[in-house]
């Protein structure tokens, strides 16, 4: 496919020359339309708006992604991070937030803090691979949670090892440790409330995380984004050489990543990069058994909320087809690409309010005859809906994992 799309545009190229009129509309100029939609011929495997819905995202961090990262010898001790944080009061979103470091039980956690003042509780944002944790992405995190009252921790992945492995279950063990520890020593107002965000590689690290603080009897949350949920099936995917023409852009992007993040050039595959997580004597990660594959089907439902994009052209469509299959109830993000916050903003929103909010308690049916008979006809109308959208459909024998806007 590679072959054939370059064909295609040299083909172009060749016969229309100057002619702009003949080019394929990639950017609609309509506001009634979405900002990127490729026109004929780029439509199904060509298509480019998932490419740029992906790489737009990065926005002011796409040169920092590709860069090494960087360094930690700034962070200060949480003990005065606390006050600095919580000082800058009303005027937070003009001013840094401080990059901490915390000791815990599996090693050193760094990260960044962002605490208004009073908070009632907090956000963990885990950042995407390479993606700074002071990028754009996180401070949006930030600014939304700050609304609701909540401070955010957007912990740094630990990138130090040459060659490059990743453990995300050490990653967010270590995360949760850390945000046990903020919670006490800035006073959150309730330690209780606490939540987890992700997307990409964070995406998993979230989910991982909500699972370890679930098993510690916390009452947590997840709400993540085009998560890597299969080691395997995303190194297949990466490593593919027929692929459409969208994937062509982001897997050469992420090998440019391997490549000026992590010094590996010329670039191994993504199959070695991540077997090198199983073969690690010190990885907490077992990629196979800590896959959500293996585990979410089974687990607390109304606990964990995933968006998948409509096309994920970095982490491909295959590594959904678990969901499916076992009727774990997703969202659409409504938007293609991976990850496509810059393309639809509204996730921002959407993600924190879910990672923040409690699943309604399904009233017994004595205690529903009793209500106002607008209401009853209201959750008669969300579950036809459910019925008619299968990403809105619940198990019945699961707790309504709804999102209460107000928790």
């Amino acid at each position: 496919m590679r072959l054939h799309a370059r064909l295609l545009l040299a083909s172009l190229l060749l016969s229309a020359g100057g002619c702009s009129w003949f080019w394929p509309t990639v950017v609609r100029t309509s506001p009634r339309e979405p900002l990127f939609h490729s026109g004929f011929p780029l439509v199904g495997p060509a298509r480019l708006d998932g490419a740029l819905c992906s790489l737009v995202t990065l926005g002011p961090d796409a040169l920092a992604v590709v860069e090494p990262p960087e360094p930690l010898d700034r962070a200060i001790p949480l003990e005065r991070a606390c006050p600095d944080a919580r000082s800058s009061g009303e005027g937070w979103p003009n001013r840094a937030p401080p990059l901490v470091r915390l000791e815990t039980p599996h090693g050193p956690v760094h990260g960044y803090l962002h605490a208004p003042k009073s908070a009632t509780g907090l956000l963990v944002a885990f950042s995407g691979l390479g993606m700074p944790a002071s990028g754009w992405v996180n401070e949006r995190f930030a600014e939304v949670a700050a609304r609701s009252g909540l401070a955010t921790f957007a912990p740094v992945r630990d990138e130090a090892a040459r060659p490059i492995w990743f453990d995300p279950r050490r990653e967010a063990t270590r995360a949760l440790d850390a945000a046990e520890q903020i919670a006490s020593a800035c006073a959150i107002e309730d330690p209780r409330r606490l939540a987890f965000v992700g997307i990409s590689m964070g995406g998993l690290e979230a989910l991982l995380a909500n699972r370890e603080a679930l098993g510690r009897g916390l009452d947590t949350r997840a709400a993540v984004l085009d998560p890597l949920l299969d080691f395997a099936l995303v190194a297949d995917h990466l490593d593919s050489f027929w692929h459409p023409l969208a994937v062509d852009a982001v897997q050469a992007y992420f090998r440019r990543i391997l490549a000026g993040r992590y010094g590996e050039d010329p670039a191994p595959s993504f199959r070695e990069v991540l077997r090198r997580t199983a073969a690690h004597p010190e990885a907490m990660t077992d990629p196979v058994a800590d896959a959500p594959p293996r585990w979410l089907c089974e687990a607390r439902r109304e606990a964990y909320l995933v968006f998948f994009s409509e096309a994920d052209p970095v982490l491909g469509d295959g590594q959904r087809e678990f969901a499916r299959a076992c009727r774990f109830p997703t969202r659409p993000a409504g938007a293609p690409g991976h990850t496509p916050l810059a393309c639809r903003p509204e996730l921002f929103e959407e993600l924190v309010r879910g990672a923040v909010a409690r699943p309604r308690v399904a009233c017994p049916g004595s205690l529903l005859r009793g209500r106002e008979p607008e209401e009853r006809a209201e959750r008669g109308g969300v579950e036809a809906r459910e019925q008619a959208d299968p990403h809105l459909r619940r198990i019945a024998r699961r707790p309504d994992p709804a999102i209460d806007l107000h928790p």
